[in-house]
C-alpha cells in the first residue's frame, strides 16, 4: 500500500482514521464547527474557504458533501489542484456542470468518485447477486417505486425545490435508483417520462414532485421508476412506514419468478413460478423465500463508498465507478426529466461526453 492519504472534508465533517487515509483538514463556512472539529481532533487544519484547502500541498484527497449548485466548482478547483475528490451526487446541476467535472478529471489525472452508495451497500448487492444467479430467471423488467414526504419551504428545503440549485427531481434523489438499475441489468438507450400536474405549489413549475419514468435497456429489458412526494405523511415515525404512506420497493421480474427489497426494511422476497394447473402453460405465482440484510445501512452505505475510494487512491486502483460511468447515469436523469418536461415523448439517451 502507498502513503497514508491525507483526507479533507467539506461539509459533512467525517473523520477517517485507518491504515490508507487519515483526517488532514475540514472547511465549512460556519467557523464554530470548524473550531469544534480542530478542537476534537489535535492536529487537523480548519479552513472556511475551500480555495486556501485546495492549495494546501499537504492535502490528498478531498470527501465534498455540499449542497449541489456548488459541486462542480469545487470538485473543479480539487482536481486543477491535483486532488483525488469523493463528491455527492450529483455532479453538478446541468449538463454542462456534470461535462465540466468530467473534463476537470480527465485532465487531472486523478481518481472522481460520486456517491452512487447502492453499488456498495449489502443489501443491493444481495440483490444484484440473485439476478445475476439466475434463480429468478432471465430478468427481463426492474421497477422502483417510492413514495416519501416532500421538502418543505423553509431551510435546505427552500434550495432543494428549485432546479436552477438541486438540478431537478432525478439529480437530487432519484438518481441513486437510477445508478442501480445500470448497475443491475446494464446500459440504458431510451427513456420516456410522464407527471401529473404538481400537487405542492411551492415547488419550481420544473420540478415535478411527482413522476413515472420507464426506461429501455441495451438487452431487452424494461424499467419503470415511479417516485411521488404527495403521499407519505411528513412526520411519520420510522415504525409507522408503510402505514403512513412511505414506501420504497425495487422489484426485479424474471422468467422463472420475481424479486423484491424493501428498501426501507432492507428485506428481499422472492417468489417463484410455478406451472397451474399441471400439463398447461398457465402458471402461478408461489412463495419462495425471504431473506433479512441485518447490516446497518443496507441500503445506502455511505460511509463504505467512501473508504472504499479512499482506499483505491491509496493503493494506486481504480474505483470501482469511475467518473465516466457516473456520468452516464447523470445522462439518463436528464433524459428522464426533459421527457416528463416536454409533452412525454420517448428520447434517446444523448451519451456525448
Amino acid at each position: 500500500m502507498n502513503r497514508k492519504l491525507k483526507v479533507g472534508y467539506i461539509g459533512w465533517l467525517f473523520h477517517d482514521d485507518t491504515p490508507f487515509a487519515q483526517a488532514h483538514s475540514v472547511c465549512d463556512l460556519n467557523v464554530e464547527k470548524v473550531g469544534k472539529y480542530v478542537e476534537k481532533w489535535p492536529g487537523t487544519k480548519g479552513f472556511a474557504d475551500y480555495r486556501e484547502m485546495a492549495a494546501d500541498p499537504g492535502l490528498d484527497a478531498v470527501v465534498i458533501s455540499t449542497p449541489n449548485w456548488l459541486h462542480c466548482e469545487m470538485a473543479e478547483a480539487f482536481l486543477k489542484a491535483g486532488k483525488h475528490v469523493f463528491c455527492e451526487k450529483p455532479m453538478g446541476i446541468n449538463r454542462a456542470e456534470m461535462d465540466r467535472m468530467l473534463r476537470a478529471q480527465r485532465a487531472s489525472g486523478k481518481q472522481l468518485a460520486i456517491d452512487f452508495e447502492m453499488r456498495v451497500s449489502a443489501a443491493c448487492l444481495r440483490f444484484q447477486e440473485i439476478v445475476h444467479s439466475g434463480e429468478i430467471g432471465e430478468v427481463r423488467g426492474i421497477e422502483f417505486i417510492h413514495h416519501r414526504g416532500g421538502w418543505v419551504a423553509e431551510g435546505n428545503g427552500l434550495w432543494r425545490v428549485d432546479p436552477r440549485k438541486s438540478g431537478g427531481l432525478y439529480f437530487m434523489e432519484v438518481c441513486h435508483a437510477l445508478d442501480f438499475f445500470r448497475f443491475v441489468l446494464g446500459e440504458i438507450t431510451h427513456v420516456q417520462s410522464f407527471k401529473m400536474p404538481n400537487m405542492f405549489p411551492h415547488y419550481a413549475p420544473d420540478m415535478p414532485d411527482n413522476m413515472t419514468c420507464h426506461f429501455f435497456f441495451k438487452n431487452g429489458a424494461a424499467g419503470t421508476i415511479l417516485t411521488s412526494h404527495a403521499l407519505s405523511v411528513q412526520h411519520a415515525k420510522e415504525e409507522e412506514y408503510p402505514a403512513k404512506g412511505h414506501d420504497m420497493n425495487f422489484v426485479a421480474y424474471g422468467t422463472k419468478g420475481a424479486m423484491r427489497l424493501d428498501a426501507i426494511h432492507s428485506e428481499i422476497l422472492i417468489t417463484r413460478l410455478e406451472e397451474y394447473p399441471k400439463g398447461t402453460n398457465g402458471r402461478i405465482v408461489e412463495f419462495g423465500r425471504t431473506e433479512k440484510i441485518s447490516t446497518p445501512n443496507a441500503c445506502h452505505d455511505i460511509n463504505a463508498n467512501r473508504l472504499a475510494f479512499l482506499r483505491a487512491c491509496a493503493e494506486g486502483r481504480p474505483h470501482h465507478q469511475d467518473a465516466h460511468d457516473a456520468w452516464k447515469t447523470h445522462a439518463v436523469c436528464l433524459a428522464a426529466e426533459q421527457s416528463a418536461l416536454n409533452g412525454s415523448p420517448k428520447l434517446a439517451v444523448n451519451y456525448a461526453a
